[in-house]
């Protein structure tokens, strides 16, 4: 599917309107470390879900804030959640600007796998055991991609059609290169919220069910980037709905807080997931023939 430029374009100036509505809020600390809390852990189950990950969000939560288990998962399931909220959490929480390098991505793939975290040194694929989607570059050409690749990575916004654009083809390019043998995909999607930090937005979480993933193969069939572009402006809207609807619920008396008990988090991140779901934006496609 091709998402239109006229509806890209309002899709941007709704998320224009919608920063410009929030600045006194992204300047509050106490509701920004709230916003936070809850971004650590819808991210880290929304990112590992899209790799195939099983766990709930409830599950996820019960898994890094309490170390409780439930039946029905792998343990390589658990120690990818854990993996990854710590490489959130020691990485972008609390929420900063910083320079993205070989150093940062390289660290960020060694916390989220717990192993090292150098560029591979084999061939890889990307898709199923039944099906390939993609053929990434030969590993010795990683190195030199990813020097390539860190020049474009860091920049400044100069309007925010330009830059979602920009942020969009860098995301496509990360996971184009598949530099790691495993963990690109999250490594990738913390790269693009940093990007995001770094120009004073804020960071998204992608669902599972969205047009992400199709977006991708979209793009190998047709070098078309509107499908991931428009995913990714979903995404800021649906950040910025989150922001608040937190502060509707503080002041209806809500305490985003650390030693808040799992349930009351569970029962208020639910409501909230369905609060900004529902007000998502329907976007006018086409089918690409």
């Amino acid at each position: 599917m091709i998402i239109e430029k006229k509806r890209l374009q309002e899709t941007i100036s709704a998320v224009e309107q919608g920063l410009a509505s929030i600045q006194s809020l992204m300047a509050d600390v106490k509701l920004m470390t709230w916003f936070a809390d809850d971004f650590a852990l819808r991210f880290c189950w929304s990112s590992n879900a899209i790799e195939g990950n099983t766990l709930s969000l409830d599950e996820t939560v019960a898994l890094v804030e309490y170390d409780e288990v439930r039946a029905g998962h792998t343990y390589s399931e658990y120690q990818d959640a854990k993996n990854l909220y710590h490489a959130i959490c020691t990485s972008m929480i609390p929420f900063h600007v910083e320079s993205i390098t070989e150093g940062w991505i390289k660290e960020n793939n060694r916390l989220l796998r717990g192993i090292d975290g150098e560029y591979r040194t084999e061939d890889n694929r990307v898709g199923t055991e039944i099906e390939t989607s993609y053929y990434p570059p030969h590993y010795d050409r990683v190195p030199a991609l990813m020097k390539d690749f860190i020049a474009t990575v860091n920049f400044n916004r100069d309007g925010l059609y330009a830059f979602f654009e920009q942020i969009t083809r860098v995301h496509l390019t990360f996971e184009q290169i598949h530099p790691f043998m495993d963990g690109n995909g999250r490594v990738g999607r913390m790269i693009l919220n940093q990007q995001l930090l770094n120009n004073g937005l804020l960071p998204v979480t992608l669902n599972k069910n969205s047009g992400y993933r199709q977006a991708f193969k979209h793009y190998n069939r047709n070098k078309d980037l509107s499908l991931l572009m428009y995913e990714i402006l979903k995404g800021e809207l649906d950040a910025i709905n989150r922001l608040q609807a937190l502060e509707q619920k503080r002041q209806q008396g809500l305490n985003w807080d650390p030693k808040m008990t799992l349930e009351a988090k569970i029962e208020a991140a639910g409501k909230l997931q369905a609060e900004y779901e529902s007000k998502q934006p329907v976007g006018n496609t086409r089918e690409e023939r």
